[in-house]
This record gives C-alpha cells, sequence and structure tokens, in this order.
C-alpha cells in the first residue's frame, strides 16, 4: 500500500544534527545514537510513494539549546540586542531549506523534490519516491507577504497560519492553565473564539490560495479556522489533527470543521502523537495504537466523507514512545488493521494516498 504523509519534522532533525556536529546518514540513520523516525530506508520499508517536509520553525527558538550555541546573527533582532532571545525566524527556514535541498542532491537518485503533481507521476515511474516542501509557522514572514513568491519558488506547497503562537496573521489554540499538573485538563481546553485571522492573515490566506500554497489550519485557533474557510473558496488542509470528538485536545477537529474542510474539497491527516489520539490522566497514560487511529478515521470518514481523509505522522515532531507505530517502516500495520476492522480497500487507499493525491493534482 502506497503511502503519502502530510506532514513530518525530519528536516529540522538533520539541520539540528548538522549544528552539533553529528551529521546524519538520511539513508539510513539506525546505530548513529540519533535515529530518526524517518530515513529513506524506513521510506522504502514502508512503500512510501511522498512525504511532506516540513520546515518547523520554532518563533522562541533560544540562542542555546540542546547543547547548540547559534551564532549571534542567527538571532531575532541582534542588530539592537546584546543578549538576543530568539533566533530569527526566517533564518531558521533559510538554513533548513539549504538542508532540504543538500539532502535531496545526494540521494537523488531515490528521492527527488516535486513542484507539481507531474513531478509526482514522474518520480514514480522512475521508481523515486517525491519530497513536497512545506512550512510549519507563517511567522516566517514576519508580516512581509512578498516572502510567499520566494517560498513558493523554493517548492514550497503548504504552509500552516500558526504554529503555539501568535504571529503577524494568526493566533493559536492554546491548552488551559495547569495541565502539566492535571493532564486530563488537557482535554477540556476553551477554543479560542475570539481571536482568527487579522487582516494581514485573510490577505496572505487568500494569496496562498491564488497561489498554490495549500494553507493549513493545524495548530489554528478555532476562530482562524472559519476565517480560512471564510476567504478560501477553494481547498485547505488539516495536515496532523485528528477528531476532537474523540480526543478532546486543542489540535483536533470539531465535527464542524471536518464537514467545512471536506465542503472546501480539503483534507484532514491522521497524527500519530498518542495526546492527539487518546485521553488520560497522565500524560505518559496517552498511547497510539492502530484501533485508536481507526476510531478517528471512522468518525472523520462518518462526518466529512471518505474522500477527505489522509495521513500526518508528524513523525520526527512527537516522541519515539507509547506508538504502536514507531517509525515510517511500520505505517502498514494500520492498513492491516482498518482492514480488519471493515474499512474497505478502496477507503484504506483513499486514506493511505490516493485523496492527498486527488488534491494535489487539483491544487498544483
Amino acid at each position: 500500500m502506497h503511502v503519502v504523509d502530510l506532514h513530518c519534522d525530519t528536516i529540522m532533525q538533520l539541520w539540528f544534527a548538522e549544528l552539533r556536529g553529528e551529521p546524519l546518514p538520511f539513508d539510513n540513520t539506525a546505530g548513529t545514537g540519533h535515529e530518526l523516525m524517518l530515513d529513506l530506508a524506513k521510506m522504502k520499508a514502508g512503500d512510501y510513494l511522498l512525504q511532506n517536509f516540513a520546515m518547523f520553525v520554532d518563533l522562541h527558538r533560544p540562542a542555546d539549546f540542546d547543547g547548540i550555541r547559534f551564532d549571534p546573527t542567527f538571532m531575532k533582532g541582534h542588530e539592537v540586542q546584546k543578549e538576543p532571545r530568539y533566533m530569527n525566524p526566517w533564518k531558521q527556514t533559510e538554513e533548513m531549506l539549504r538542508v532540504f535541498r543538500k539532502t535531496m542532491a545526494e540521494h537523488q537518485d531515490v528521492i527527488g523534490q516535486v513542484f507539481t503533481w507531474q513531478d509526482i507521476e514522474n518520480n514514480r515511474k522512475d521508481g523515486k519516491m517525491s519530497a513536497l516542501l512545506t512550512v510549519e509557522e507563517s511567522g516566517v514572514l514576519e508580516g512581509d507577504l512578498s516572502r510567499l513568491e520566494s517560498l513558493y519558488e523554493a517548492g514550497v506547497r503548504m504552509m500552516t497560519i500558526t504554529w503555539n503562537y501568535d504571529n503577524e496573521l494568526g493566533h493559536p489554540n492554546t491548552p488551559p492553565e495547569g495541565y502539566e499538573e492535571d493532564f486530563s485538563r488537557y482535554f477540556r481546553f476553551s477554543p479560542r473564539r475570539d481571536n482568527g485571522l487579522t487582516d494581514l492573515g485573510k490577505e496572505a490566506v487568500y494569496r496562498m490560495g491564488q497561489m498554490g500554497i495549500l494553507p493549513d489550519v493545524s495548530h489554528l485557533s478555532d476562530a482562524g479556522f472559519f476565517d480560512v474557510a471564510d476567504v478560501v473558496g477553494g481547498p485547505f488542509v488539516a495536515s496532523h489533527s485528528n477528531a476532537r470528538a474523540i480526543a478532546g485536545g486543542n489540535r483536533n477537529m470539531t465535527d464542524e470543521m471536518i464537514r467545512t474542510v471536506a465542503e472546501h474539497g480539503g483534507i484532514i491527516g491522521l497524527n500519530y502523537c498518542p495526546a492527539f489520539v487518546m485521553e488520560a490522566s497522565r500524560a505518559e497514560d496517552c498511547y497510539m495504537t492502530c484501533e485508536g487511529l481507526a476510531r478517528h478515521a471512522r468518525h472523520i470518514m462518518n462526518v466529512g466523507g471518505r474522500e477527505v481523509l489522509a495521513l500526518g505522522s508528524d513523525f520526527d515532531g512527537i516522541a519515539p514512545s507509547n506508538l504502536e507505530m514507531a517509525n515510517a517502516s511500520e505505517v502498514q500495520k494500520l492498513a492491516s488493521y482498518l482492514e480488519h476492522a471493515g474499512f474497505t480497500a478502496e477507503e484504506i487507499e483513499g486514506i493511505y494516498w490516493k485523496n492527498a493525491l486527488r488534491l494535489y493534482r487539483e491544487t498544483f
């Protein structure tokens, strides 16, 4: 069963490894001491057709973290601050783009970057996997919408409006205070219905839709979600979100949201993060199981139809624990379980790759 995955944070991990002075061999990271959840060996074993590679930008990434000390010129506000707090978001993007291009060039016989749907077809005919570039966090624009053109030219075809912080375009949903002490509260958050897209955000989302960059509403506030739906005439996506009716976290979609994505012709990628799959009173008691993902899949399809669902693993962005599918080599476990649970072959193919390719064919 072919696989199209809407979201991973692997490029960030490759960049961090380079910064630590311990670059990882993307063909196979087993035995390196920093094994990735997704690399070429695991993708081959999992029958991957296409992986969306996100350039994940943390607007609050500090100058010194994870044993890495960034050069001051990387820091936001370095011109005016002696001790800048956060790394410049555009610089982060440029660095991850450099790492992505380098990685693609080193393995061009196995995987190739795609800019159009036809590129995906060409790679498939040549026996190669495909890599689609995305951005997680539109704060990289820093309010400059001309950067959308630069990102599009670089091959970006999907971009989240926010991550977990407010930016110039909009606001995310945030978990409730005190959930670290009582994790059950994480699933009883109050959606943000008063802080959606800014005026600039509405303009940016409109431009994205016109250009062929799919707006991605994972992480976005509920108000922002419906602002996107109002602004975008065509499809948009939730690249790594599940059903809030099953697990009530701030990242998951309500039934109304699921129907709205479907009505726009968009897709929702199942997220493998345990806390988005099931509820528990302690974070360590949350597990991602194929049974749990199947419950989300059935609910989302019952609400939005069989064409709205896809995969959005969040590999290399989630903790490598409490996962029945621990890495990209194991993703066929879910297909087997879905068949066992009564999903039809057509439905499983749609979830695994056909629904995403249908959207890409219509978009770019």
